[in-house]
């Protein structure tokens, strides 16, 4: 269903491209602020025995691995995706994908940016071990943040894969709102993904997620804003 919906989004933009900037207003403002509120509790009360409830249900004994494996890697699938509507823009002009390549750069750069920035100044350890010995909750009993580390042992939060995942499916959202079921599916994927691997804590997730949003809403609004003063211009 996934590829018969993106080979849809190919073969027919207008149909199915039909920018809406996600607006700033008192609504969404208090969406962000619910956000940052579960966050917060997620970090101070849910994190940790999520987490080891996590790693004591063992998936593998289900034989769900694969499967959350696969879940987990959902930001791979989008960014292909932006890929190639990329490179369609560039190499046939079509308009359509054309005023999608600015948008689609704007957030890959920026959310690159914010992710380094991000897991840098917070510096928050891991749920489990995986590299070097990295001091985690699950091994070590250690969940900490030690702002500023360079170290990768301290870049659990927030989740790359979900503010990638949320910044372009955002993004696709707003520009090809028909297919909300598709860019909902990613979004929630990732979760059940990154969760039942226990790759992340929960407010990991909600904090990528949420600045995933934010990047996508922010170059939604420029991009589109210089699309219409563009057509006015020439009116």
């Amino acid at each position: 269903m996934k590829k018969q919906a993106a080979k849809l989004m190919l073969l027919q933009p207008k149909t199915l491209l039909q920018p809406q900037a996600l607006p700033f207003n008192a609504p969404v403002g208090f969406i962000y602020l619910v956000a940052v509120i579960a966050i917060l509790v997620s970090v101070s009360y849910l994190d940790r025995p999520l987490a080891s409830f996590l790693h004591d249900s063992k998936p593998s004994d289900f034989g769900l691995t694969p499967v959350f494996k696969l879940l987990a890697n959902t930001p791979l699938a989008l960014e292909v995706l932006a890929g190639v509507v990329v490179l369609i823009g560039l190499l046939t002009g079509n308009n359509g994908y054309r005023y999608l390549v600015k948008p689609i750069v704007l957030v890959a750069i920026s959310a690159t940016m914010v992710r380094v920035g991000a897991k840098i100044i917070c510096g928050r350890t891991w749920p489990e071990t995986w590299i070097n010995n990295n001091p985690s909750w699950i091994e070590h009993g250690v969940e900490m943040f030690a702002p500023f580390s360079l170290s990768q042992s301290y870049h659990s939060f927030p989740s790359g894969h979900a503010l990638f995942t949320f910044a372009f499916a955002s993004l696709f959202w707003q520009y090809s709102p028909k297919l909300y079921w598709l860019w909902l599916t990613a979004m929630v994927s990732v979760f059940i993904g990154q969760l039942g691997q226990n790759y992340h804590y929960l407010g990991d997730l909600l904090a990528g997620a949420v600045l995933g949003v934010l990047i996508s809403q922010l170059v939604s609004h420029y991009c589109l804003t210089r699309v219409s003063a563009a057509k006015v211009s020439h009116h």
